[in-house]
């Protein structure tokens, strides 16, 4: 009997065990779902979702050209698997509930005892549902939309790593307004208050994908060039405002049909790429009316087509494209986009956002879980003033929030002294990150040069590498170490290690201290 008895509990204890750790992935997918920035994977660049993705997009367009069935693949791919909702069905929600309350109710039991405060499931749906509507306008380009809702829960007291991602998004969807500074002054924050996450070490790419864009658009302002071509130049360089005005300026002059097509062509592509939608597919109509070559109409039925299916999912858009395209006999175009538009599933958030019902759907606080650590106190001083223009307002949230911490006993005037290291740190121009880019970019052709020695040694090799660089205030490296690599070859990481230790960055007060920035480095053999 005792024996049975035995055998009977020891089930039980399995059986709560292997629910509890059932819940328990599921929390952890909750979790995961906030990381609307978690936009790149362990798999090349091409492949992964979001931000990384749409900046990918772009690079396409500039190597192979508008018409490239890849660069339409790559896009119908990011479109697909980063639209609809994530809210799941109703029927299956309420059964995660059932067996995830208990394992809730016992981390937050754990969390009393720890002194944390306890995480509400309600304000985890908050704080998902204003980031979903965020990112539905982000995917749609409505892109002052988006913002506006990114500021509302930067402005809320969340979780770092939310914050970091929706930092992201935001800085992208001022890139695409052409709002570069502002773009890169928040890449640089991210890189700034988390240079440990994922957040910051692929920020570190956004910002040099922006700056590169920018070099090449000022070369741009100083060529002496075609109003056309200028204008075609800046669509490709993602500066659209200035794209539209070039090709406005150059059909007033009544070109030959043509370069007029094609000018009607990529002014729709800006407009559309700026989230105007009606502008864009105005251009498109001139376009498939009056080009008799059908080189042009047929790009620009192509475009209808995905509008129809992906950003604006109106059927009659897609249907009266599909059947111009047959025309056309590209119907293996056609197939492919219907390949990924029957991934895209009818979202109702879409239906009431469309219809002017949001601005009453959700409540303007949204409250998630506190952690009284250093490290957050940092981050929410960092989200203070994001643009830098009302400095006088963060100085006095600053020392408020210093004079809370210190009575309440949560921070020692020591935590305070720190903090206040590392804010004065951020702040120092030698050691933004883009002025820590420009030293990184003039030693990089010895790292270059290390890695074409191994090829001429007839040593296949490529890959990405992260390393963390630890920065004395004299500029000198203290030390300089492999966080990640998928390179395969120790030997070539130490050679890279090695001369990353040589290096020598501007320099600092003494007072400020070290700096520690995780690097991106990528080695690719040159076709």
């Amino acid at each position: 009997m005792k024996t049975y008895f035995q055998i009977v509990l020891v089930l039980l204890l399995l059986g709560f065990t292997v629910m509890f750790n059932f819940g328990l992935v599921d929390i952890r997918i909750d979790e995961l779902n906030y990381l609307l920035g978690k936009i790149a994977n362990m798999q090349d660049v091409s492949n992964s979702l979001g931000i990384v993705g749409k900046y990918e997009l772009i690079k396409r367009r500039m190597q192979y050209g508008e018409e490239s069935n890849s660069s339409y693949e790559l896009e119908a791919k990011v479109q697909a698997l980063t639209s609809g909702e994530r809210t799941p069905d109703k029927g299956d929600e309420w059964k995660k509930k059932l067996y995830t309350a208990p394992v809730r109710i016992t981390l937050n039991v754990i969390r009393l005892f720890l002194g944390k405060e306890i995480v509400s499931l309600k304000a985890e749906d908050k704080i998902l549902n204003i980031l979903e509507i965020g990112y539905f306008w982000e995917r749609n380009r409505k892109y002052v939309e988006a913002i506006k809702v990114y500021d509302e829960v930067l402005s809320q007291n969340v979780q770092p790593e939310i914050k970091a991602a929706v930092m992201i998004h935001k800085a992208f969807c001022h890139s695409m307004l052409s709002e570069y500074d502002i773009s890169k002054r928040t890449y640089e924050r991210v890189i700034s208050v988390y240079p440990n996450t994922e957040a910051g070490v692929i920020s570190w790419k956004l910002l040099d994908f922006i700056e590169s864009m920018e070099k090449q658009r000022a070369q741009l302002e100083q060529q002496k060039s075609s109003y056309f071509e200028k204008a075609r130049q800046f669509y490709l360089l993602m500066d659209y405002r200035n794209s539209i005005k070039y090709f406005s300026i150059f059909m007033q002059e009544k070109p030959p049909d043509s370069l007029l097509y094609q000018a009607q062509y990529y002014k729709g592509r800006s407009h559309e790429e700026v989230g105007e939608s009606e502008e864009a597919m105005a251009e498109y109509q001139k376009v498939i009316r009056g080009d008799k070559s059908r080189e042009w109409a047929k790009q620009a039925n192509r475009r209808m087509l995905m509008m129809g299916e992906f950003y604006e999912q109106k059927k009659q858009i897609s249907d009266e494209a599909k059947r111009q395209l047959a025309l056309y006999q590209d119907q293996s175009f056609i197939n492919k986009v219907e390949q990924y538009a029957s991934m895209v599933s009818e979202s109702s958030l879409r239906k009431e956002l469309m219809a002017g019902s949001a601005q009453n759907k959700e409540g303007k606080t949204v409250r998630a879980a506190a952690d009284d650590s250093l490290l957050n106190v940092i981050n929410k001083i960092g989200s203070l003033d994001l643009t830098g223009e009302k400095e006088a307002k963060r100085q006095e949230e600053l020392q408020k929030l210093r004079d809370e911490l210190v009575q309440t006993g949560r921070l020692s005037a020591q935590d305070v002294k720190e903090l206040e290291r590392r804010k004065d740190l951020e702040d120092n121009p030698f050691r933004r990150p883009s002025v820590l880019k420009e030293t990184i970019d003039e030693n990089s052709t010895q790292l270059k040069y290390i890695y074409n020695r191994k090829l001429r040694q007839g040593i296949k090799l490529s890959g990405k590498m992260v390393v963390e660089i630890s920065i004395r205030p004299d500029g000198g490296i203290r030390n300089a170490v492999v966080l990640k690599s998928t390179m395969g070859d120790k030997t070539f990481e130490d050679d890279i290690v090695k001369q990353i230790r040589g290096w020598k960055f501007k320099s600092v007060s003494d007072s400020l201290g070290d700096l520690t920035v995780n690097y991106p480095f990528e080695f690719t053999q040159e076709e």
